[in-house]
């Protein structure tokens, strides 16, 4: 499985680290993590960190077998808006990890949903960028999962 991640922040990055652990643990299901972040120099401290094993273009995420969303809300909103049906893979899940669900769900293409799961983890802390990143953030977290349809 090849998953791929947008924003390499606290909670992207803690992502990445938290999923090479379980691809460890479960005999490598996981295959790849490669990662997108707008702003290059946490890119490269991403990958000087070790939380991605490659950070790539859009075009290429969105080919993965899952995306994580890991940007504020209003930077999901635009991935969304962005997003074209023939550049995302059909068989991609994207899982938003944003807090305020309102907004994102309300702003997502009628196509899309068919591939959405918004998903708001209960952990994180007051820092911010690659540097903040840790393995364990998700661990023993609620995550609640939304419901397109209420």
């Amino acid at each position: 499985m090849k998953i791929g991640i947008i924003g390499l922040g606290l909670m992207g990055g803690s992502m990445g680290l938290a999923l090479k652990k379980v691809g460890q643990i479960q005999n490598k299901h996981i295959t790849r993590i490669i990662g997108y972040d707008k702003n290059p120099l946490h890119s490269q401290q991403a990958l000087n960190l070790g939380l991605v094993d490659e950070c790539v273009e859009l075009k290429e995420i969105w080919q993965c077998d899952v995306v994580f969303l890991c940007v504020p809300v209003d930077g999901i909103i635009a991935l969304m808006a962005e997003l074209k049906e023939r550049e995302l893979n059909p068989k991609t899940t994207l899982i938003d990890v944003g807090g305020a669900k309102v907004k994102i769900l309300q702003s997502l293409p009628q196509w899309l949903r068919i591939h959405f799961v918004g998903a708001h983890p209960m952990c994180g802390t007051e820092f911010f960028g690659p540097k903040a990143a840790f393995g364990e953030l998700y661990e023993n977290a609620i995550v609640i999962l939304t419901d397109l349809e209420q």
